[in-house]
């Protein structure tokens, strides 16, 4: 187990490496109309596309000496594309919860980097997102089982508002598509299909009215619900 400890740390660079995966694009998501963002930056369990499991409780040493009350030096902050020297915004509550890493944050005004990366998310062309950490070695451990490195501690950064991350579904999401998400994780698998069913049928007898017979069969698969 050391020894494969060992190899990854030498293979990342030591300690002193920053490396960004991405945010749960299921979680995450953005206020149109005002300055806010808000979401998961990480999930408690979910391996990423580098082989890391992040277990609840890795970041409350971070989050204690620089999150929003910390009395710490170089506060978590949020970035574009992981420039350390034009940060966007101040993050306003960050928290550990059952399912991950919660943050929310507001863009700053007044810096041309800021207004520029606000301009892009409202436009659609900076959608995705990723987090900057050093690891803590020695609470680093190898999980064969899953193929994986179990991170209990990390020393998190900053999170970014980035181009391209290593998962195309590690996007921000408007607020009204959040809320549809949420609403339809309640419904079972064959309850949507029941109510399917039910608008293919209504669809049917408001059609048949003023269509042919043959009309209606024609179109009747074209009815989608999503």
């Amino acid at each position: 187990m050391d020894s494969k400890i060992e190899e990854i740390k030498k293979e990342r660079g030591g300690s002193n490496s920053f490396f960004s995966v991405p945010l749960d694009g299921e979680r995450s998501k953005f206020n149109e109309g005002d300055r806010l963002i808000k979401g998961y930056a990480i999930v408690w369990g979910s391996k990423n596309d580098y082989n890391e499991i992040v277990i609840k409780g890795a970041c409350t040493n971070s989050i204690n000496a620089r999150g929003v009350n910390g009395s710490g030096k170089n506060k978590i902050v949020i970035l574009k594309q992981h420039r350390q020297s034009e940060p966007i915004g101040n993050i306003t509550k960050l928290l550990e919860d059952d399912y991950g890493l919660y943050f929310e944050a507001e863009i700053i005004t007044g810096t041309t980097a800021s207004e520029e990366a606000l301009s892009e998310v409202r436009q659609g062309v900076l959608r995705q997102l990723s987090y900057g950490f050093n690891y803590v070695w020695d609470k680093v451990e190898w999980d064969e089982v899953n193929d994986a490195l179990i991170l209990r501690e990390i020393k998190l950064f900053e999170i970014s508002l980035v181009t391209f991350s290593s998962d195309e579904n590690a996007q921000l999401r408007s607020f009204n598509d959040y809320q549809k998400k949420e609403i339809l994780k309640v419904f079972k698998h064959q309850e949507i299909e029941n109510l399917r069913g039910l608008l293919n049928s209504i669809n049917t007898d408001s059609r048949a009215e003023h269509c042919p017979k043959q009309q209606i069969n024609a179109n009747i698969n074209k009815v989608k619900f999503f």
